[in-house]
C-alpha cells in the first residue's frame, strides 16, 4: 500500500484485495461512528431491487395468463393479473411507444414454456 497519491502510476489491486479494502473502510466507519448517507434515487433504486429479491412468485392461471397477455398485453393486462404492479403501472404509461409490446414477446417466451401444475397454475 505504499502508494502515494498523484505519483501518476496505475497499481493493480485485485478485486479480493478491494473487499478486503472495502471491509476495513467500513469497520473504521462503524467503530468512529461515521455515517454514510444514501441519495434519495439510490435509496430508490436499492428499495426496488429489495422489494424484487423478497418478492415471493405468484401462482397464476397459465391459460388465463397467456390470454391477457395477448389481448391487453400493450397495457400490462397480464402484469396486473400477476400482481406485479410496478411493471403493469409502466406498461400502461408507456403503451404508445411499441416497449409494452416487446416485453409482451418476451414475457410470452418465459411462460409459454412453463409446465403448469394440477390446477393449471405457473408461477410467476
Amino acid at each position: 500500500m505504499g502508494k502515494k497519491f498523484g505519483s501518476g502510476k496505475k497499481q493493480d489491486v485485485s478485486f479480493d484485495d478491494y473487499l478486503a479494502l472495502q471491509q476495513e473502510l467500513d469497520r473504521t466507519r462503524k467503530e468512529y461512528g461515521i455515517e454514510v448517507k444514501e441519495g434519495r434515487i439510490s435509496r430508490i433504486i436499492s428499495g426496488f431491487f429489495d422489494k424484487r429479491e423478497t418478492r415471493q412468485a405468484q401462482p397464476v392461471l397459465r391459460k388465463k395468463y397467456l390470454l391477457l397477455a395477448l389481448f391487453t398485453g400493450w397495457m400490462g393486462g397480464h402484469r396486473f393479473y400477476a400482481r406485479q404492479y410496478p411493471t403493469a403501472i409502466l406498461y400502461l404509461v408507456l403503451f404508445w411507444t411499441g416497449f409494452p409490446i416487446a416485453m409482451t414477446i418476451i414475457d410470452l417466451m418465459v411462460a409459454i414454456p412453463k409446465e403448469a401444475d394440477a390446477e393449471g397454475k405457473i408461477l410467476l
